[in-house]
């Protein structure tokens, strides 16, 4: 009898350790979808002298990731991809002197990135804490001019590419599925081009910063 006290004693012990109950193997391949909503800052700036402004971008974004991971314990280390297309716009119109205007668009983005995170618990359900950051790239038009006409007739498009970094948690719903949530900043760095046909002789640079939010589902395989 003592013997089985002690016994379930332990055993309740061994429950009662975080992670413990419900280890799981996040190592292996993995896939999944994600929807999310992006904002941020496109601060416009013209060669001429017209005032600068920001276009304060934002949407949203639908996107597929996949990766692999290696695990150690508790440790969970590994590597991601995701592309999104995203639906991510803004515009100003500056009237303080001269006046200016401008307008982004954002048509797709995606990344590359090393993930590192603990495998812990959440509500007694596995749960997969992470920090990510790597390389981003993204594709957007830009247009501006002086606020008459709307739209300005001027602009150009450029693939960007910076740095982005983020948290996250996987948290496991099913044998191999897990709910995603994530947020991720993103520093896509500075486009520049003149803004033909209308005025190819200013310059627009603009640098382009972003928050996203995303809410997703991830299957081990």
């Amino acid at each position: 009898m003592r013997s089985s006290v002690k016994t379930l004693l332990a055993s309740a012990a061994i429950l009662a350790l975080p992670g413990a109950a419900l280890a799981q193997d996040w190592a292996g391949p993995y896939g999944g979808l994600t929807v999310g909503y992006a904002f941020g800052d496109a601060d416009h700036s013209f060669s001429n002298g017209a005032p600068s402004d920001n276009s304060t971008p934002e949407g949203t974004l639908i996107g597929l990731f996949a990766g692999y991971a290696w695990q150690s314990g508790s440790l969970v280390y590994g590597a991601e991809i995701d592309f999104e297309a995203a639906d991510v716009d803004g515009s100003y119109v500056n009237t303080t002197g001269a006046t200016s205007q401008g307008v982004y668009d954002q048509d797709w983005q995606a990344s590359i990135r090393g993930v590192l995170g603990y495998a812990g618990t959440l509500s007694g359900k596995p749960a997969l804490y992470y920090a990510t950051a790597g390389w981003a790239m993204g594709d957007f038009e830009f247009l501006g001019g002086p606020s008459v006409p709307v739209p300005p007739g001027g602009g150009y498009s450029e693939q960007l590419s910076g740095w982005t970094a983020g948290i996250g948690m996987d948290w496991m719903m099913g044998a191999n599925t897990a709910m995603r949530i994530e947020y991720r900043y993103t520093d896509f760095g500075e486009a520049s081009d003149n803004l033909s046909p209308t005025f190819p002789g200013v310059t627009m640079p603009v640098e382009v910063t972003q928050h996203a939010l995303k809410l997703g589902v991830r299957m081990n395989f």
